[in-house]
């Protein structure tokens, strides 16, 4: 049975997936407006901001607690995996106001899709973490986002493609590709957090 301490790093870890799902909800709602302005920008800055600072109550949680419900490394690790994410959302969604990029994108909508898809998998296979028994049903959701971070990549390379057979002005080119291959990455590391999961069933398995 996990005691009072423990199942605190489970309530944090499904605050912070929560406001991971929340920013990366946001970011396909931003896509599909094209509403990327001061106050959008400044909204997805301050969801951001909430994942810092829940990143800093696991650590120093971690910091204090003897027993931890599995390896400390882990749980550093996975914290900072879902930090990384609404980080990496945060930053795309500068980029779009920066560079005033608010009609609407085919290729973008649909790595927003990917996102919120990603983003929802790994919060739910949190949800049951704190329960070995769940172990399958965790992997599954893994597995999940493992398949759309291939889509991601399939994406990226299409989108680029596009990109350079469709347009000439290479500043319109340079802001494109760097929003693609963010959008992209973005993808990658929610599949680095579903691998710390998928290894953390396997380790306490």
């Amino acid at each position: 049975m996990l005691i009072h301490k423990e199942m605190k790093f489970f309530k944090l870890f499904n605050q912070q997936a929560e406001n991971m799902y929340a920013a990366a909800k946001f970011f396909n709602e931003l896509v599909t407006s094209g509403n990327f302005n001061e106050d959008t920008v400044a909204t997805m800055h301050r969801i951001e901001h909430e994942g810092d600072i829940l990143c800093r109550e696991i650590s120093v949680m971690l910091n204090k607690t003897f027993i931890t419900p599995f390896d400390r490394e882990d749980i550093y690790l996975l914290s900072n995996n879902l930090d990384n994410v609404v980080d990496a959302i945060d930053a795309i969604t500068k980029r779009m106001g920066l560079y005033k990029l608010t009609k609407p994108d085919v290729h973008l909508k649909q790595f927003a899709v990917l996102i919120e898809q990603s983003a929802l998998s790994l919060t739910d296979a949190i949800k049951y973490l704190d329960n070995m028994k769940n172990a399958t049903r965790v992997q599954t959701y893994c597995s999940e986002v493992n398949r759309l971070e291939n889509l991601g990549d399939q994406l990226r390379d299409t989108s680029i493609t596009e990109l350079f057979e469709k347009n000439t002005d290479p500043i319109h080119i340079i802001k494109w590709k760097e929003i693609y291959e963010t959008a992209e990455s973005t993808i990658d590391l929610c599949d680095h957090a579903g691998k710390t999961i998928y290894s953390i069933t396997v380790k306490q398995g």
